[in-house]
């Protein structure tokens, strides 16, 4: 079997995750990077031995490749998406999609008709203890939801790092949204949501959001997200995943699983989930997530998160958005 020949948009955090995982899967060979910081994108080309683009243009028109991961900044979805549709490629997109609703709607009619594989990389679909939740829901081992409860709190390096160019329901619980949204039979139809507003206010954004949403089925569902924690916080990502069923409950909490690390100097519950290094390799789901995407393409599979429930999550995301500026529920019709 011949190996997927991919490249990667963007050598950000993520994007250098992307290339790291597909250097290292043995059924892909990373043909290339891309990014306009120049020194970066060499740093990372040379790192896993493939060539360096600062230009995404040229790359997807030089290369022959298979596949594409587009890791660059939201604000910069649509062209390199959409120059991938014309060469016949399979595309992963991060999330989120866009910055705006209008963006994003304009994203998605130009790609959604593509013949190939779209997977937007939403990374919980990878984590054990949501996979076998999902599982056991599928199965009704619980029963009908009645309601779930998700939280995501991180600490104060998301105002810092994350705040001057993203926001918090768009790059944090968009996450919870669309796996709650996966695990439920019916769709929301309308969404209340609170937020505080402070440390955030001059990116025009949130430091915590509360929200309830209702799905046509009756059930609810309600979420809490913040980036305010202590930076020494020692658990730096706090989430939670309640599934409240008639016949039965899931309950997933935290993102350490039970690991606990104590030292002389400090006490700390290190995210295992997610993107751990170990053994100086990004692993977690993150790095699962990005093989099942090379699994997927090379068995044509269908991805976990396609462009249509990307879509939908988007729409409650902004929903949100904009039940908080003007505080009042907003109805949401997804068909």
């Amino acid at each position: 079997m011949s190996k997927l020949k991919i490249a990667v948009i963007g050598t950000g955090l993520v994007g250098t995750f992307h290339a790291e995982a597909f250097f290292r899967n043995p059924n892909s060979e990373l043909v290339a990077v891309c990014d306009v910081d120049k020194e970066k994108v060499n740093s990372v080309a040379q790192s896993f031995n493939c060539k360096a683009y600062e230009d995404f243009t040229k790359l997807i028109n030089t290369e022959t490749l298979d596949a594409i991961s587009i890791a660059t900044p939201e604000q910069i979805r649509i062209e390199p998406a959409v120059m991938s549709v014309k060469k016949g490629l399979k595309i992963l997109l991060e999330k989120p999609l866009g910055r705006n609703l209008e963006k994003i709607h304009e994203l998605v009619d130009k790609i959604k008709d593509h013949k190939k594989i779209i997977s937007v990389n939403f990374i919980l679909h990878e984590d054990p203890r949501y996979k076998l939740m999902k599982e056991k829901v599928k199965n009704d081992e619980i029963g009908n939801i009645v309601s779930c409860f998700a939280r995501r709190r991180g600490n104060r390096f998301g105002i810092e790092i994350y705040a001057p160019w993203t926001d918090l329901l768009s790059s944090t619980l968009i996450h919870d949204i669309q796996m709650t949204m996966s695990i439920n039979k019916s769709k929301p139809v309308r969404v209340f949501a609170e937020a505080v507003i402070r440390e955030c206010k001059e990116y025009d954004s949130h430091d915590a959001v509360m929200a309830i949403m209702k799905f046509d089925d009756g059930s609810l569902a309600s979420f809490e997200t913040s980036w305010v924690l202590p930076k020494n916080q020692p658990e730096p990502l706090d989430p939670a995943l309640h599934v409240i069923g008639d016949k039965g409950s899931i309950i997933i909490e935290g993102s350490s699983m039970g690991l606990q690390m104590q030292t002389e100097t400090n006490y700390m519950k290190p995210d295992i989930a997610n993107w751990p290094t170990i053994d100086s390799k990004v692993d977690g789901c993150l790095k699962r997530g990005l093989d099942k995407f090379i699994e997927d393409c090379v068995f044509d599979q269908k991805p976990a998160v396609n462009l249509q429930a990307a879509l939908e999550a988007e729409r409650v995301v902004f929903a949100m958005k904009e039940s908080i500026a003007k505080g009042t529920p907003i109805d949401i019709n997804i068909s």
